[in-house]
């Protein structure tokens, strides 16, 4: 259980999983089963270790992730309205964590895709590309293209585990293209408020207020 970035575990089988902030991973001693379960409340990135007999099932809530061996990221926090599940390499399959003995709803994803699951509605989407910024949290490379503001806070948020609150007269839609590559938070957020012409305070370790200037 963690609240930092980039924690390593590496599981009884040899799975390496690398943690995102505010995730928690709980796995057994050994795996002893047919299958290899665990279960992910956040965000990880799994580099799989290859067993064709015993599959690897990551349980995310209403939504869960299997495969033999490969290597994706998993986004999967309780106050998030989906499970996206985006791969690196391998075959990844997504599915309802399907309890009514109804039809399994399941999508197969390869190298370079995304899948979505919503929480509420239940649908799966296949996306076959996705942003390099799923992976700036594990990489610290962010790259934005006329990203709104919304969209840039919650891409900080998730790679450095800052928290904002923002004056209600900031238009959140005003757009940013900038690159970092492993900047600290400070020198981001000074690009951020510069180039959108606000001011950024501190207030705490991991929080700013966002104001026009």
């Amino acid at each position: 259980n963690t609240d930092i970035s980039d924690k390593e575990v590496i599981l009884p089988d040899g799975t390496k999983v690398i943690l995102n902030h505010s995730s928690k991973l709980v796995y057994p001693e050994k795996f002893t089963k047919e299958t290899r379960e665990i279960n992910l409340t956040g965000e990880a990135f799994f580099d799989v270790k290859p067993d064709p007999e015993k599959p690897f099932i990551i349980n995310t809530g209403k939504a869960s992730v299997k495969v033999l061996g490969t290597s994706f990221n998993v986004f999967a926090y309780n106050n998030s309205p989906t499970v996206e599940v985006v791969v690196k390499t391998g075959k990844v399959e997504l599915s309802e964590n399907n309890k009514n003995n109804t039809a399994d709803k399941k999508i197969l994803l390869t190298p370079g895709q995304k899948g979505t699951f919503n929480k509420t509605t239940g649908n799966l989407l296949k996306e076959n590309s996705y942003s390099s910024n799923e992976l700036s949290w594990l990489t610290h490379e962010i790259k934005f293209e006329y990203t709104s503001l919304e969209d840039v806070l919650k891409t900080i948020n998730r790679v450095y585990n800052i928290n904002f609150d923002v004056d209600d007269n900031v238009n959140m839609s005003n757009q940013l293209n900038a690159s970092f590559n492993k900047q600290n938070i400070d020198h981001i957020l000074n690009v951020v408020s510069l180039t959108l012409d606000l001011r950024v305070e501190k207030e705490g370790e991991n929080k700013y207020i966002i104001h026009n200037k």
